[in-house]
């Protein structure tokens, strides 16, 4: 694993990108079988928050979408849809947005990264991130929080699920040997205070149970963009 991410550490933004493509696009048809059988533990948990996110999203009032950042086959942009709220997706892996288009072709989906949304400032109502920004080097991690923060509305949620370390490392944050490709684990604290960088409150988290042994914690944070608390 340390040769792994001895590579990626050399590699450039542009190659990690193309990188993470790849691996995607390589495993798509069985990631989305994964994500299809589930887990009736972590699906009914992450629900919760989606939902929550949802809910907020409602009660703003806003009339522009919410993106589904990182969506792979989709499964979270269709049930925002279904629970009333405009919502888009957005993947690096073009095979990941055909499996999505394949369920729902009603919805947009586009290709594309967190780095650049391909919104305009302040246009959308909400962003959800669900275990997508995991595979953000942490040094390029300040990019993709602050196009969050450029494209997001006046208090607009943001809900980031990651797998996460309980114990602090100097830099909050550990490497992950993932199966689909190189990724990283946060301690929701460290991941926090680099929200708090780009105007984000914390409005609340979850920390989910290892789902397997060996496999790590997983955990959400739920956020708001220029409330002013925190």
């Amino acid at each position: 694993m340390s040769e792994v991410f001895s590579t990626v550490s050399r590699m450039s933004q542009s190659e990690i990108l193309q990188r993470t493509r790849r691996d995607y696009d390589d495993v798509a048809e069985l990631y989305d079988d994964l994500i299809r059988r589930g887990d009736v533990v972590t699906d009914a948990l992450s629900t919760a928050m989606v939902d929550a996110f949802a809910g907020l999203v409602r009660a703003g009032g806003s009339n522009s979408p919410v993106v589904d950042a990182g969506c792979g086959p989709g499964q979270w942009t269709d049930h925002l849809d279904r629970a009333g709220i405009a919502a888009y997706g957005v993947d690096l892996s073009p095979a990941m947005i055909t499996i999505a288009r394949r369920y729902r072709p009603d919805l947009r989906y586009d290709v594309g990264s967190m780095l650049e949304l391909g919104a305009a400032n302040q246009s959308v109502a909400g962003i959800l991130a669900s275990f997508s920004l995991i595979h953000t080097p942490p040094d390029l991690l300040p990019l993709a929080l602050a196009e969050f923060a450029r494209a997001i509305e006046p208090g607009g949620p943001l809900l980031i699920g990651v797998q996460i370390i309980d114990t602090a490392g100097p830099d909050g944050w550990a490497p992950y040997d993932h199966k689909a490709s190189p990724a990283y684990l946060w301690h929701l604290d460290a991941l926090v205070d680099r929200l708090h960088d780009h105007g984000f409150d914390e409005l609340g988290r979850m920390r989910m149970a290892p789902p397997a042994p060996g496999k790590p914690p997983a955990g959400y944070l739920l956020m708001r963009q220029g409330t002013g608390q925190g």
